[in-house]
């Protein structure tokens, strides 16, 4: 495809047609599934013509892996943004927390999981993308570390630790979700447990809770 410079009305126009296939993908992916979903149903829904979809995306896996992007990045921006890092351990780690369960627990987020895992016999390199972006926890492993050697915490195992605390925070309750095995979680319910895994956490790491 062509590129032009970003101020060129060329531009704007493709982009917008980027904008407008992926948002068409996203809907036709998460109410009909990866397998139900033909190319011909993206251009109609997206109002741009075949030749025009795939001059953008040439393979339906493409778009389907620019799809997951898309959501997925959305979660990494909100954990890049410094307020989210600023407080005590407890204040940033429920903080955080609150942050991961408003994504994980959101009907489209758990819409999309569904989708994935019935795609995963055609794209199986998907799950590996798909746990790639939402499992990152690098920059929670870097703050850990950052406590660690100012000795408000221990933490011998930065990463470890970190994994662990984004598996306690997911746990069962984001599993319910993804199974249909139980009911939304109401507000109150999701502070509970994002207060107990806190606690759990600062106590294995020596730290009481404020």
């Amino acid at each position: 495809m062509r590129t032009w410079s970003e101020d060129h009305p060329k531009a704007r126009l493709l982009e917008r047609k980027h904008e407008a296939i992926t948002a068409a993908a996203r809907e036709l992916f998460l109410q009909h599934g990866y397998a139900s979903t033909t190319m011909e149903m993206v251009s109609r829904q997206a109002g741009v013509s075949i030749m025009t979809l795939y001059r953008h995306f040439n393979r339906k896996d493409i778009l389907f892996e620019a799809v997951i992007q898309h959501l997925c990045t959305q979660q990494v921006e909100k954990h890049a943004r410094e307020t989210l890092w600023e407080g005590s351990p407890s204040e940033v780690l429920r903080k955080l927390g609150k942050a991961r369960l408003t994504f994980a627990l959101n009907p489209e987020e758990v819409a999309l999981y569904r989708v994935i895992i019935g795609a995963l016999d055609q794209f199986p390199e998907v799950g590996r993308m798909y746990y790639h972006l939402t499992q990152k926890s690098e920059r929670l492993s870097s703050y850990l570390q950052e406590l660690d050697l100012q000795g408000s915490l221990q933490v011998p195992d930065p990463a470890r630790s970190a994994q662990a605390f984004v598996a306690l925070l997911q746990g069962q309750l984001v599993e319910q979700m993804r199974l249909g095995a139980g009911s939304v979680p109401t507000d109150e319910e999701i502070e509970q447990h994002i207060d107990r895994c806190v606690a759990l956490f600062l106590q294995a790491h020596h730290v009481k809770p404020a």
